[in-house]
């Protein structure tokens, strides 16, 4: 019983939920209540343009630029008998009131609906749920052509970035693989390294061009033992060159080009010198989150642009006595970025 009633509670809240949606960009216009009685007109339309107001839909008393508008009718509540149309019984509600949403673009009459009552006041525990029965049929089509137009997001004249970069691999490619011995005559092929570790990016972007960003971006790998220390830091610039399909606003393709350099590189006694300097690029897809922020997620490579140089592993009696690495990365980083200070679209325009 008690599982039946937790389910029950949860099925009745989303139901609420459900026909309880709300958008202040809605613009909802009362029309005059048709109604034979004058303290029934002035009744409808007070009420329920409170109960619109209260459901976090804007009024309007301007029905020519209202999306929506509702109307009201307050009728007698006539009852079938065998003889035909009457008036109910006195103990019967004795009057309906009928709630017609309209399309205002189109004209058309979207839903209807009745409810019997006698005394006005009855109504106060069943108007809100008209309200939101009706407006639960409405079709979100302004929210998307809002969606549709608004292309802000991918034209803030400055982001801040925020990334968790998993994997960063950071691959060792050994230039000397055979190392010999001479006593006794033996050789060994030392192994390609490929090492997986976690690192964490906060970027600043500056869209100074439709078509061209300036990127820096400092970034923390942690747990890679060629460079012999828990985290490597490391500072970038960069420059990205934003794509962004007319057709398809809810994403942009930002392909770029950077530059690193690479801190805490001291070298030890096994590593003799560790690469500062990497070069490369790569390629982020953003997808729009709201009006001016996106998430977004990246692939890049850099290569360094010097050796890896360690003593052999194997000892002092093998030779070589140094090994050569090649060093590079390829991380896949997922972030969110915030927008900040809108481009004037007339100066994206006349950029492109």
């Amino acid at each position: 019983m008690r599982k039946s009633g937790v389910f029950l509670i949860i099925l009745l809240l989303f139901t609420t939920a459900l026909f309880a949606q709300s958008r202040e960009d809605i613009l909802i216009h009362v029309l005059p209540v048709v109604a034979a009685r004058p303290d029934h007109a002035l009744f409808f339309r007070q009420h329920f343009e409170t109960e619109v107001a209260g459901a976090n839909y804007t009024l309007t008393d301007d029905s020519r630029i209202a999306d929506f508008l509702i109307n009201l009718e307050v009728t007698n509540n006539m009852v079938l008998y065998d003889d035909g149309w009457d008036l109910p019984p006195e103990d019967e509600p004795q009057f309906l009131v009928t709630l017609t949403l309209v399309n205002n673009e189109t004209g058309a009459d979207m839903v209807a609906f009745s409810w019997p009552f006698t005394e006005p006041f009855e109504m106060y525990e069943h108007s809100l749920t008209m309200v939101y029965s009706a407006m639960a049929n409405v079709p979100l089509t302004r929210l998307g052509d809002l969606a549709a137009t608004d292309d802000r997001w991918r034209n803030q004249w400055l982001y801040i970035a925020l990334a968790f970069n998993y994997p960063v691999i950071s691959a060792y490619q050994i230039l000397t693989p055979d190392t010999y011995i001479q006593s006794p005559p033996q050789a060994q092929r030392l192994p390609n390294m490929v090492i997986p570790n976690p690192g964490g990016t906060i970027a600043v972007e500056f869209q100074f061009l439709n078509w061209m960003m300036g990127l820096f971006n400092f970034t923390l790998r942690f747990g890679d033992p060629m460079a012999h220390t828990q985290f490597i830091p490391s500072i970038s610039l960069g420059a990205a060159f934003p794509i962004k399909p007319t057709t398809i606003n809810w994403i942009k393709i930002v392909p770029f080009l950077m530059a690193s350099t690479t801190g805490n590189t001291a070298t030890t006694h096994d590593i003799l010198s560790f690469p500062r300097f990497s070069i490369g690029g790569g390629v982020q897809i953003a997808f729009r989150a709201s009006t001016r922020n996106a998430l977004f997620v990246d692939i890049s490579y850099l290569h360094s642009l010097s050796d890896v140089v360690t003593r052999n592993p194997l000892g002092s009696d093998w030779i070589p006595d140094k090994i050569h690495y090649t060093r590079w990365v390829v991380s896949i980083g997922f972030g969110f970025k915030f927008g900040f200070m809108d481009r004037d679209p007339q100066f994206v325009d006349e950029e492109d």
